[in-house]
C-alpha cells in the first residue's frame, strides 16, 4: 500500500511538472509587435536587411534538427527584401530564454526562427521602428548673403541686382 501511495505521488508531482513546463511555451495564432503590426500564422513577413557588420542577419537563423550551432549556418545577405512566411508563433518565457519567435520558411524545405522583436529593434523586418531623420537644412541670412556676393563677384548679378536681393534678404529676417 505504501508503495502504491507513494508511486501516486510520484506521479501527481510528474504530471504537475509537465503542466508547467507546458506554459514556458505558447503557442500563438496572432501577435501585436512593438511596431504595432499585428502578425498572424499564414502572413508574409518582409525582411530587410541583415544587422552584422557584413550583412548578415542577426536574428534569422536556420531552425530544426539541420541548424546544428547557431554560428554553423548563419543566413547571408541574400536574404534582403525576401519575403517568408510565418509557419508558427511561439511565445517563451524560460528562465534563460525569452521572446517571441517566429518559424518561418522561405520557400525551400529549411525552416527559419526569428526573433521578432529584435528583428524589429535592428530593421532585419521591414516596418522597423528605427525612424529616419530628415535632415532640415536651413540658411541664416548671412549665408544667402554670402550666396548672392559670390554671384555678384562672378558676375552673374548686376550691382542693381545684388543690392535689391540683399534689401530682400536682410528686410525678411
Amino acid at each position: 500500500m505504501k508503495k502504491i501511495t507513494f508511486l501516486l505521488i510520484i506521479v501527481s508531482l510528474f504530471i504537475s511538472n509537465i503542466g508547467n513546463a507546458q506554459k514556458k511555451v505558447q503557442k500563438l495564432t496572432e501577435y501585436k509587435a512593438s511596431n504595432n503590426v499585428t502578425y498572424k500564422v499564414g502572413d508574409r513577413i518582409k525582411m530587410g536587411q541583415g544587422s552584422s557588420a557584413d550583412g548578415n542577419f542577426v536574428y534569422l537563423k536556420m531552425a530544426g534538427w539541420m541548424a546544428g550551432s547557431p554560428d554553423a549556418v548563419p543566413i547571408g545577405s541574400a536574404y534582403a527584401s525576401m519575403e517568408l512566411k510565418i509557419k508558427k508563433i511561439k511565445r517563451y518565457n524560460q528562465k534563460m530564454f525569452k521572446g517571441v519567435y517566429f518559424t518561418i520558411g522561405g520557400g525551400n524545405l529549411v525552416n527559419y526562427n526569428l526573433d521578432i522583436e529584435n528583428a524589429i529593434s535592428t530593421c532585419e523586418v521591414e516596418n522597423c521602428t528605427k525612424k529616419t531623420e530628415a535632415k532640415v537644412v536651413t540658411e541664416d541670412k548671412y549665408d544667402q548673403l554670402k550666396k548672392i556676393k559670390k554671384l555678384f563677384d562672378d558676375g552673374i548679378l548686376s550691382e542693381n541686382e545684388y543690392n535689391t536681393e540683399k534689401t530682400k534678404i536682410l528686410s525678411s529676417n
